[in-house]
């Protein structure tokens, strides 16, 4: 049945769904008024002269002779229960420094340029799937990250980064300081003498004044690239037998709620980033370009949706795999190519002000030089792999190999020499072909590759920064003075126990609320299309056009 068909007599699935929208929109707002006539406390301009390091202007923190001063941890309520607060650790005056946001029209060149990665994945999931089915797989990459982007709009983007004017935030992405005030409530509690930030609460509908306004909607754009990029990703697993308005709907809550919980702990303030100045693991999490944020919480909910979807119609026999080839081969490599693209653009921008030395040098080039090393080496071991074991280097496998090896780089691309960012790479190239088998014994169907390429990659990332940094960048990060040291150059076992940590919350929260979210979208209005629309192609019924229409002449241009 054709996606836009109103049934509202037989299941009423579209008049639960414009009941949920209004729902959400009369809620938002009333929040959303509710902040806006509450007084916030007007912010210490001494205590909050800059919010927390960034990944872009860490290098031009503190200098060596003025080590960071923090001042005293607020005391607890002396209650046996904790006390919720949104007061954060405050750090000394000038030693951190962030530059202004530029709004210039430069200034979002990075994130549209970022944006391709859209058009990589769109190239890379049609190629992958089957013909029958190339309109229904190009909707629902369009359908989802509109989806996605509007619940984030509405109330992701404050739970996100309503804390970041906090002192304590950690942040992709410079914030100017006309712009802390408007984005500095950040909800957590204090426990045992320490801060933990859990979720943001300013910025709903991007509500603001007419002088943050332009500085915020930039924050916006950047951070919104992203979660498309983990939707769409995460959207993959879904492909050739999920319900085009289900899945619309899970992308909903991806980019209203999921995303952005596990974003503002490591991106936002959170208790994540604050694990080095809370208690001693290294910087916190470091994740500067979305290893983690962005790719392993994709890869986590491909394989829910993976789970709770079930494999496609012939793809196990008697729990043995049965490969559904792509119809496309060129799409697929050219869409890889694509994303890799997207991929050494984003880590490039992300480490346009990062120097190894604290000067103004750019590092830009060495972030997108380790990106291709560490797509190259995925690559190329996934085909040595497979020759081992008398295998053909199939496009699948060779472009699931690159693409984890360019995702394994992204959370410290500047972190590391080449000879590692060769060597992530080729660790990368193994965990997506272990991953891959793991999920075929198992007859888990994930058409793309995505729970591997992002989920197992993205953890990777994260581990190779507390193991593989190089100890020249990352000084002030998180509100630590001093670079970022892996374990193989001169650290020790705290800033891997961090990132160790982050990949197991991270893992652990995405996957439940994602169980959750899925369950209850089956419930209501079921996520998987019938079998006899999945055997004929989902195109017409789903979509109501054809991926592949036939040529039909009109009867002017045939002479009847």
């Amino acid at each position: 049945m054709p996606f836009f068909t109103l049934r509202c007599g037989r299941s009423g699935e579209w008049r639960r769904i414009l009941l949920l929208w209004v729902a959400l929109g009369v809620g938002g707002l009333l929040h959303a008024q509710v902040i806006t006539n509450t007084d916030a406390p007007i912010p210490d301009p001494t205590a909050l002269e800059t919010p927390g390091a960034t990944a872009r202007a860490s290098a031009t923190n503190a200098p060596a002779a003025a080590p960071l001063q923090l001042a005293a941890p607020v005391a607890p309520a002396p209650a046996a229960l904790p006390t919720l607060t949104s007061t954060a650790p405050v750090v000394a005056e000038d030693t951190i420094h962030l530059p202004a946001s530029d709004v210039s029209a430069w200034s979002v060149a990075p994130s549209l340029l970022t944006l391709s990665a859209l058009a990589g994945f769109l190239l890379y999931q049609c190629g992958m799937t089957r013909a029958k089915n190339c309109g229904h797989t190009a909707t629902l990459l369009l359908l989802g990250a509109l989806f996605a982007l509007v619940g984030y709009w509405i109330g992701g983007f404050a739970l996100q980064t309503g804390g970041v004017g906090d002192a304590h935030a950690a942040l992709a992405q410079p914030v100017a300081s006309s712009e802390k005030g408007a984005l500095d409530h950040e909800l957590g509690f204090m426990l045992a003498n320490h801060h933990w930030g859990l979720m943001g609460n300013s910025g709903f509908f991007l509500m603001t004044d007419e002088a943050t306004r332009n500085g915020i909607a930039t924050l916006f754009l950047g951070h919104a690239v992203l979660l498309a990029i983990a939707v769409a990703a995460a959207l993959g697993a879904a492909l050739e037998r999920g319900r085009l308005l289900a899945m619309a709907v899970v992308a909903f809550l991806i980019g209203t709620v999921i995303y952005p919980l596990f974003a503002n702990w490591v991106w936002g303030g959170g208790w994540l980033a604050a694990l080095g100045h809370e208690f001693g693991l290294g910087h916190g999490v470091i994740d500067l370009a979305g290893a983690g944020v962005v790719h392993l919480t994709a890869g986590t909910l491909a394989l829910v949706i993976a789970l709770v979807l079930g494999p496609r119609q012939g793809r196990f026999n008697r729990a043995k795999p049965g490969p559904i080839p792509g119809h496309n081969v060129p799409f697929t490599i050219l869409g890889a190519f694509l994303l890799l693209v997207a991929w050494m653009t984003s880590n490039a921008f992300a480490f346009a002000g990062e120097s190894a030395d604290g000067s103004s040098n750019s590092t830009a080039a060495l972030a997108a030089v380790n990106v291709f090393l560490g797509a190259a080496g995925g690559a190329l071991i996934s085909v040595f792999a497979g020759a081992w074991r008398k295998q053909r280097p199939t496009p699948a496998r060779l472009t699931r190999g690159l693409l984890g090896g360019a995702v394994a780089l992204s959370a410290g691309s500047s972190f590391f020499d080449p000879w590692a960012a060769l060597l992530i790479g080729v660790g990368a190239g193994f965990l997506v072909d272990l991953t891959m088998a793991w999920l075929e014994r198992r007859s888990i169907d994930d058409p793309i590759g995505a729970t591997a390429i992002h989920g197992a990659s993205g953890a990777w990332g994260l581990l190779a920064v507390g193991i593989f940094a190089n100890g020249t960048a990352g000084r002030g990060m998180n509100g630590i003075d001093g670079p970022v040291r892996g374990l193989f150059f001169g650290g020790s076992f705290h800033q891997l126990a961090a990132q160790a940590l982050g990949c197991v919350t991270g893992f652990v929260v995405v996957f439940i609320l994602g169980y959750v979210c899925l369950l209850l979208v089956q419930k209501i209005l079921g996520s998987r299309v019938k079998l006899a629309d999945e055997i004929q192609g989902l195109d017409w019924p789903q979509v109501g056009a054809l991926g592949y229409q036939p040529d039909v002449e009109s009867e002017e241009a045939t002479g009847r």
